[in-house]
């Protein structure tokens, strides 16, 4: 058992000495140079509704026939078909369908619900 143990600690050692020989090398990655384009960013469309229904796209009031195309302009400008839709806790849930009806309507791809942080 003695003479296995030994064998056993020679290749321990004999690993460990030839390990720190071996070099590892990366990948060579040529970084781009940055570019003065601008990129269109996409932005994000927030549609809040308060207690009593009422509806505000990008911090203006809008009544709820004009929805549709406030929701058509507001993906045009911020190039994106994605829309956030934040009410206030006492909200009706019927507005809260009727603003995700109108934005199914138009072709709105994903919409996120937010809501506040509880403290």
């Amino acid at each position: 058992m003695t003479p296995l143990i030994d064998c056993v600690f020679l290749l321990l050692i004999f690993f460990m000495v030839t390990t720190v020989f071996l070099h590892t090398k990366g990948l060579e990655v040529d970084m781009p140079a940055q570019s003065e384009a601008v990129e269109d960013q996409k932005k994000d469309i927030n549609v809040l509704i308060d207690s009593e229904g009422k509806i505000e796209l990008k911090g203006e009031g809008i009544e709820p026939a004009s929805l549709a195309q406030r929701l058509v302009q507001a993906m045009e400008e911020a190039n994106n078909k994605n829309i956030i839709i934040q009410a206030e806790g006492e909200c009706p849930q019927k507005y809260v369908v009727f603003v995700v009806d109108k934005a199914k309507e138009v072709g709105v791809e994903a919409i996120a619900f937010a809501r506040e942080a509880s403290e």
